[in-house]
């Protein structure tokens, strides 16, 4: 299958930000991410101050509380043996500069446990003058039984 928009500069950079800030994830979730404030940064400076998700199980989360829960999970699945996450099939729904809405899907796997959501990702991309890639909203669906 052919995915229109996957060669845009723009949907290129929202592209490396999912892979980019979901390989932190894993880091951070794993434990293997320092737990510092300045390592953290990197979440709080690329989620937009107007950020909103709408989590798996359909709760509504604003940008402090993505936050807040994100801090609070640094080595939340140490414990449970292996953890990876993979991004597949990315798919651009809608390119109109500078917004970027993307579906993709995400795949984690710990220990012998998998789970898999379709997420849909709206971002904000601005190539000129240094390359800037903002979430603006995320929603996300599970695949599947849930866990």
């Amino acid at each position: 299958m052919i995915l229109v928009g996957l060669d845009n500069p723009l949907a290129q950079a929202a592209l490396q930000e999912v892979a980019d800030l979901h390989a932190f994830f894993e880091a951070w979730l794993s434990g293997k991410a320092e737990n510092t404030n300045a390592v953290f940064s990197r979440v709080e400076s690329t989620l937009g101050e107007e950020f909103t998700m709408v989590s798996p199980s359909g709760q509504r989360l604003q940008r402090p509380d993505v936050i807040g829960w994100l801090w609070g999970t640094h080595g939340a699945r140490a414990s449970q043996g292996s953890f990876h996450i993979a991004i597949a099939e990315p798919e651009i729904l809608l390119l109109r500069p500078p917004l970027v809405l993307l579906g993709y899907v995400e795949e984690q796997t710990m220990g012998n446990v998998v789970t898999r959501r379709q997420s849909t990702a709206l971002f904000e991309v601005s190539i000129e003058g240094g390359q800037r890639v903002r979430w603006l909203a995320l929603h996300e669906t599970w695949i599947g039984p849930n866990p």
